[in-house]
């Protein structure tokens, strides 16, 4: 760069002002693109807190943050250059088409207006209470496992398992088997226990885990024995909470949230239908035909 022009540059950066080429509100132009100081105002606002920081306290780092603007805004003008003949020309007009019809249609639903929401909520929560409250049964339980690694044969396991089992239906103390066989050091330290409430289908548990536990009728029996990825289970029920509905203030917030997401949808359809085609539209149907034609099916 010509030590003049660099010159120029480095005092605007420092904050003294020289004469604009055209127009009094741009802050920076070369080669044909320039920038207002509104659009560096709004720049600024949207970029990282890091870098407006470093550019507003050191003069190298400002130069290469408006070399990066003014490099961004250069290419951006190539492509208003850019014909139809071009690969991809018509790729980035539909994608600037779609930023442009995305942008429009957050715009108008700012402009919407959403109800109260809390008497809405209170419906809801009445003729919807399985949909938002459903409060699931939980269960505790402990557990003998008798390790096995996937892949290896397990019947030799299972058949030990099965014995273990009959034992403890038959009187045998749970706590001093799982101190004498259990495989699982993290529930053997709490004599078998997972110290955890599980409700069916819980996803921190393994399917086939929760899914024998919920088979049990009765605190203090076991299910029967039950492969895992990590072996041979032996589980007993060791507590229920029964199941119900949550009350209204637990699950207000998630109320409010389903509303507001039913009543966007419906602002975005009805903003896309404000923008259908029309009964006054113009269609070549000739042109149609013809360029549908090498699509259609026999």
């Amino acid at each position: 760069m010509p030590k003049i022009v660099f010159s120029l540059l480095a005092l605007a950066l420092l904050g003294v002002p020289f004469l604009s080429v055209a127009d009094e509100d741009v802050v920076i132009s070369d080669e044909g693109v320039s920038l207002s100081y509104a659009e560096m105002e709004a720049s600024l606002r949207l970029i990282p807190e890091s870098l407006r920081a470093a550019a507003a306290n050191d003069v190298g780092e400002r130069f290469e943050l408006l070399n990066n603007m003014l490099q961004m805004r250069k290419l951006a003008q190539k492509a208003e250059d850019l014909t139809p003949e071009v690969p991809g020309y018509w790729e980035l007009q539909f994608e600037i088409l779609a930023l442009k019809r995305n942008f429009v249609y957050r715009l108008e639903q700012t402009q919407v207006e959403f109800p109260d929401p809390e008497a809405l909520a209170q419906e809801y929560y009445e003729t919807q209470k399985d949909r938002f409250a459903t409060k699931p049964e939980t269960r505790a339980s402990s557990h003998i496992l008798l390790a096995s690694p996937p892949g290896l044969p397990r019947e030799g396991v299972r058949e030990e398992a099965q014995r273990l089992l009959d034992e403890l239906r038959a009187g045998a103390d749970f706590e001093e088997m799982v101190e004498s066989r259990s495989q699982d050091p993290g529930s053997k330290a709490r004599g078998g226990s997972l110290d955890a409430w599980m409700r069916y289908g819980d996803p921190q548990f393994t399917p086939p885990y929760s899914e024998a536990l919920f088979t049990i009728e009765n605190v203090g029996e076991y299910a029967e024995i039950t492969d895992s990825q990590f072996g041979i289970h032996i589980i007993r029920l060791d507590g229920i909470r029964e199941g119900g509905y949550y009350p209204y203030e637990e699950v207000r917030e998630n109320i409010y949230k389903a509303i507001a997401q039913e009543f966007r949808d419906l602002a975005a359809k009805e903003i896309a239908t404000k923008y259908n085609i029309t009964d006054d539209a113009f269609i070549d149907g000739a042109a149609m035909e013809e360029l549908f034609a090498p699509y259609k099916t026999e």
